[in-house]
């Protein structure tokens, strides 16, 4: 089997479960002291003490990049994880930079401190009024005429086929998913900062300033973009990706499709995942092993032994 490795977009995580991990797990305790160093402060502590009604804290970002790491390096070691291909939609994409080896674990994990940091500050005074929405099973052919009564929006992410994100007015959401509703619809989530829409051109200015800091390398194996669909050896397009990201929607069936133009069958996902491992564009054309904080706290049973 041809494997690809996908490191997942940030979703909600249970704080205590994270924790855990960073602090017992064999492989994360290893990359919590890189990172520690890397920092120049005690990331466990600065997760426990961050909001805890804020997913996008810096201390969970890095948190959640960490175990990421620690949990592709351990797929790899113990459940035999080969992978010839790398995805990283997304938030994910740092994680993807860091295990191909285009950046340094410890130029990595400042990097997404850094953007965490940059991408508050911008949102906190720019674009207030705009949220990311998503939700599911609404068929593309409905879609059209939810967002012709909106002022404005933006398609954000196509994740699978009655799966969107859309960015809109935060004014105009309360209707929206009232409408969604109506068409038998169903709302998961709504993101606040906003994200991948192309009215976000001032933080992709910023965002280029941040990375003109970091220097890029060839990854060791591909990594194919979650935009397009591209596959991307080059540090220059990886740069591009990077940055084009604030911009640009996910468009996740597309990096399906070219997963399995390359032959791919297997997707290990590594990282808390609560989407891309579940969606049908993911489990109709992959076997997939899901490699998250759960699977990787459950201790092995031991065998049992019957007295004679």
């Amino acid at each position: 089997m041809t494997a690809a490795i996908v490191f997942p977009a940030l979703s909600p995580v249970r704080r205590n479960d994270l924790g855990t991990f960073l602090m017992i797990h064999p492989f994360a305790r290893r990359r919590l002291a890189e990172a520690d160093d890397a920092l120049g402060y005690h990331l466990a502590d600065a997760l426990a003490d961050a909001p805890p009604d804020d997913d996008y804290a810096e201390p969970v970002q890095v948190a959640v990049f960490v175990a990421c790491l620690a949990l592709a390096e351990w797929a790899e070691e113990r459940l035999g994880a080969a992978p010839e291909y790398c995805v990283g939609p997304s938030f994910g994409e740092r994680a993807a930079l860091a295990y191909t080896g285009a950046l340094p674990f410890a130029d990595a994990v400042r990097l997404v401190d850094e953007i965490a940091r940059v991408e508050r500050r911008y949102f906190a005074t720019e674009h207030r009024d705009i949220v990311t929405h998503s939700f599911v099973r609404v068929p593309a052919e409905r879609l059209d005429a939810l967002l012709a009564d909106l002022e404005w929006h933006e398609i954000s992410g196509r994740l699978d086929a009655d799966f969107h994100m859309v960015s809109l007015r935060e004014a105009e959401l309360a209707g929206f998913k009232a409408a969604i509703s109506a068409v038998g619809g169903y709302s998961m989530y709504t993101m606040r900062p906003p994200a991948h829409a192309s009215l976000f051109t001032g933080v992709r200015a910023q965002m280029e300033q941040v990375c003109a800091q970091y220097t890029l390398s060839a990854p060791r194996m591909p990594i194919v973009s979650y935009q397009d669909g591209a596959v991307l050896t080059d540090p220059q397009a990886l740069r591009t990706s990077l940055l084009d990201g604030f911009v640009r929607p996910i468009r996740w069936i597309e990096a399906v499709r070219s997963l399995r133009e390359l032959g791919v069958d297997r997707l290990w996902v590594a990282g808390p995942d609560a989407m891309f491992s579940r969606l049908r564009a993911t489990a109709d054309n992959f076997d997939v092993e899901l490699c998250d904080l759960r699977r990787a706290l459950v201790r092995p049973r031991r065998p049992s032994t019957t007295s004679g």
